[in-house]
């Protein structure tokens, strides 16, 4: 009987523990990918830009059962909503304006607005610990210049009930998917 609440304890205890990834991108175009569970950071991928062959994309089409698929997704993103937390969200974005100012301020101006627009749908959807957006015009230059950082956590307890609430969706859209018969 005590070794079975020690257990539950444990269990209960981890289900607290937060985890999470960090997308981290400096001006020099140095990427940093770094996994974290609790107090322990793991270092995943940490790599400078490189050009690549550009590939042409290929057209996807959508399966047919998008609805379907709508009716497993949607409750997992409410179930989503409560448990994510967003620990850092920096990003500074320098427009480039010496080949063509007019462009650069326009390009400005659409950028604020769309983030006067977005955030506060995120704020209200998400929770953030620290967020800071920063847009500026560099006249002086002739390259658009963007570094950012990007942590996202959630619990283990959270994730599992997510992974429940997507198992149940998921097992109520198949039931209604079989054909009944007429008796």
């Amino acid at each position: 009987m005590l070794v079975t609440g020690i257990i539950l304890l444990c269990l209960l205890l981890l289900g607290f523990v937060r985890f999470g990834v960090r997308v981290a991108r400096t001006a020099d175009g140095e990427t940093r990918l770094v996994l974290r569970v609790g107090l322990l950071r793991i270092n995943l991928l940490k790599w400078m830009r490189r050009k690549k062959a550009v590939k042409p994309k290929e057209k996807r089409v959508l399966p047919s059962t998008v609805k379907d698929f709508r009716s497993v997704v949607m409750p997992v993103l409410r179930a989503l909503r409560r448990g994510v937390r967003i620990d850092c969200l920096r990003l500074r974005l320098a427009i480039a304006g010496e080949d063509d100012p007019c462009a650069a301020a326009l390009l400005y101006g659409r950028l604020h607005t769309a983030w006067g627009i977005l955030y506060p749908l995120l704020d209200e959807t998400l929770r953030f610990k620290k967020r800071r957006i920063e847009f500026k015009l560099d006249f002086d230059s002739a390259k658009t210049v963007w570094e950012g950082d990007f942590s996202v956590t959630i619990s283990i307890g959270r994730l599992i009930g997510v992974f429940l609430t997507a198992a149940g969706a998921y097992m109520k859209q198949e039931k209604a998917s079989i054909p009944r018969k007429a008796v």
